[in-house]
């Protein structure tokens, strides 16, 4: 059965009133049925702004103006919009966006809102960022930063049989796995241990899916539950979140050799390292930081001009 809303006439709810900050919404992506492209209708009164000025790294957004006469806010400067008008907004500094009621608006994203992709968001006013919905951070709380290096695309594989490789034999080194494989959608790695080595500290990510196949040895698995002896042929999915926190140990006597296959590493990443108390964010090709899980802000609105208290 055909589901539809108007979005000029259906009726919205409340989803904040902070200091200058007040818009309704009324959700279009779940009643829709949607789950790759996110919808949102808004409505902001006259004299409110309907959200802090920012920009996401991995995620564009549309807006298109139902009605009323929205001031758009972007890197160019202000400008009033009229009913009919579809602005995009790309991915990174050259996307920031807000606007100043009055008016009703359509926010398109991809991955549902952007929830499902990996993704960053900047609050250029506070000088904010975050990596998962509710976790934010000064940027200048960063323990450390550093330059990130861009996504080297890897070329298609040439005509012929499609690639393969025997993993009983292929090194654990250079060339990397994907180049070998020619993958394009997804990342694997290749690990061998030897005994007393382990993968990277244990963690969890956000926004990405890693899956883990023992191929040779019995390597030791450390997550939230406890830790589990592998055997060949064990296979287990890391979801996003701490559900999926993991490392890999090897307390053997003998080399163990293991394939973790995650989702695309091109666009923006965050990890939690719960042992070290850290929360690092990276953006392919622009900037790496690292901050202490405990100097988050615990109210999203922190630092926001005209944002008042709560």
């Amino acid at each position: 059965m055909l589901t539809k809303v108007n979005v000029a006439q259906c009726e919205t709810q409340l989803l904040y009133a902070r200091g200058r900050f007040q818009t309704t919404y009324h959700d279009l992506t779940e009643p829709l049925g949607a789950c790759v492209i996110g919808a949102t209708v808004f409505e902001t009164n006259a004299g409110y702004t309907r959200g802090p000025y920012h920009f996401h790294d991995g995620i564009e957004e549309w807006m298109y103006v139902v009605s009323g006469e929205p001031v758009l806010r972007d890197r160019s400067g202000e400008r009033a919009l009229e009913p009919g008008t579809l602005v995009a907004f790309q991915a990174g500094p050259d996307g920031a966006h807000t606007f100043d009621g009055p008016g009703r608006v359509v926010m398109f994203s991809v991955g549902a809102r952007g929830w499902g992709e990996a993704f960053t968001s900047v609050y250029l006013d506070a000088d904010k960022i975050g990596g998962k919905p509710g976790v934010q951070f000064l940027r200048t709380a960063a323990l450390e930063t550093w330059t990130e290096p861009a996504v080297v695309a890897v070329p298609p594989a040439p005509t012929g049989p499609c690639p393969q490789v025997d993993l009983r034999s292929q090194p654990a080194v250079s060339p990397h796995l994907a180049e070998r494989l020619h993958a394009q959608t997804w990342a694997p790695t290749l690990y061998e241990l030897s005994p007393s080595e382990a993968t990277a500290p244990y963690h969890y990510d956000w926004c990405r899916e890693h899956w883990g196949l023992v191929l040779d040895g019995a390597p030791t698995l450390r997550h939230p539950g406890g830790e589990d002896v592998m055997a060949p042929g064990d296979i287990v999915c890391f979801p996003e979140g701490e559900a999926g926190a993991h490392q890999f140990l090897n307390h053997a006597a003998k080399p163990a050799r293991l394939l973790v296959c995650s989702a695309p590493v091109s666009g923006p990443s965050a990890a939690v390292y719960p042992d070290e108390d850290t929360y690092v964010l990276r953006v392919p090709g622009q900037t790496g930081y690292r901050f202490r899980l405990s100097d988050q802000l615990s109210d999203y609105w922190d630092g926001e001009p005209g944002a008042g208290s709560a």
